[in-house]
């Protein structure tokens, strides 16, 4: 590890800092308070999971500072979800409410990864993933956030600087340390975690194809693959693909 930062009056981690500009910059992040995006969300999990097909063309609908995400249309047409780390729910259009859970990831608890899901854990599965992967990197610049930049990692011909993440326990996330490989940019091009909800399956993330939206930049293209028995990653199929249509903050 080369550098450190966290703690409330440590100077931002440079590369963190390059990361953010990147991104947008501190100061533009600071006036968007929510954001909006259609997405198509398919992938291998959702078969495995008896949910195929379920968030194949839905609105994506939350708050920069807050976990809150609403997904439209879901389970179907007239009704849609939303997720907090302690409270999701399914509600009509009109608002009429249809279920809720509350502590929702104790739901996930003895779970293996060839457990099926039922409705409100399809919901908590992508409102905690989507809402994350919409605020990094500006996230890891909360105080409370553990930033360590690690040995560069080589990959297509690139080499890629990477920042070992360790989450606070306030923010609900795949699991608690990610590490995230940024280009010369800053952009970040590749995330190695574990995914709690899914045993601590291990998984390695490429986001792609950067758009701006009001002045934000934004991977629309995202493609999650998990390891093989041997180690490698099982690109034929992945696990989790991520499609954006568009975006918007306010």
């Amino acid at each position: 590890m080369r550098s450190t930062s966290g703690s409330t009056g440590d100077p931002m981690n440079e590369l963190l800092a390059l990361a953010v500009e990147a991104h947008g910059g501190s100061r533009r992040w600071e006036e968007k308070s929510w954001f909006s995006a259609t997405a198509s969300i398919t992938g291998a999990i959702w078969e495995l999971k008896g949910k195929p097909g379920l968030l194949a063309d839905v609105v994506l609908e939350g708050e920069t500072r807050d976990q809150r995400l609403k997904i439209t249309p879901f389970p179907w047409p007239g009704r849609y979800a939303t997720w907090e780390p302690y409270r999701q729910t399914i509600e009509t259009s009109e608002g009429l409410l249809v279920a809720q859970r509350r502590d929702p990831a104790t739901s996930f608890t003895n779970l293996t990864r060839q457990s099926t899901w039922d409705d409100l854990q399809v919901v908590y599965f992508a409102g905690e993933a989507n809402w994350n992967y919409f605020v990094a990197p500006f996230i890891f610049t909360r105080p409370d956030f553990t930033v360590e930049e690690a040995e560069s990692w080589r990959e297509d011909g690139e080499m890629w600087r990477r920042l070992v993440i360790t989450y606070p326990d306030a923010i609900v996330s795949h699991t608690r340390q990610q590490t995230c490989c940024f280009d010369d940019h800053g952009l970040i091009r590749r995330l190695d975690y574990t995914v709690d909800a899914l045993g601590g399956s291990a998984a390695v993330d490429y986001p792609s194809e950067y758009r701006a939206f009001d002045g934000i930049m934004v991977p629309t293209r995202r493609r999650v693959y998990t390891h093989d028995r041997d180690g490698t990653l099982a690109r034929d199929s992945p696990t989790l693909a991520i499609d954006l249509g568009g975006a918007a903050f306010f």
